[in-house]
């Protein structure tokens, strides 16, 4: 299966929001930043599968993930996901919910032609 590339641009400022003001990201270090993260997601993704084939599941859940970064070795990142997993939770749980409607409850200006 191909790997999807990663927009070296985004990466590169994503990056750079990390440094500090006075250093600056070399040009060449943006392609290898992208390398690095491809293997990086790669390797969570292939144990976060794998403990999703034991457990007979179909998806990936955000707690497999952070079962996965356990298992590899990345605790101290598994605990910030944990962090930021609740974070989200709460967040989705203050948000208004959207009305569900069916198909026959949709009125024709619903619809808006471009």
């Amino acid at each position: 299966v191909a790997m999807a590339e990663l927009p070296k641009a985004k990466v590169a400022k994503l990056v750079q929001s990390f440094l500090p003001p006075t250093m600056k990201l070399n040009s060449k270090s943006a392609p290898v930043m992208c390398e690095l993260l491809k293997e990086f997601l790669q390797l969570v993704a292939g144990e976060a599968q794998d403990i999703v084939e034991k457990s007979k599941g179909g998806r990936i859940l955000p707690h497999h993930i952070i079962t996965a970064l356990q298992n590899l070795g990345f605790s101290e990142y598994a605990e910030a996901m944990k962090g930021e997993l609740k974070r989200l939770q709460e967040a989705s749980k203050k948000r208004p919910k959207m009305k569900k409607r069916k198909l026959g409850d949709m009125r024709s200006d619903d619809f808006v032609l471009a």
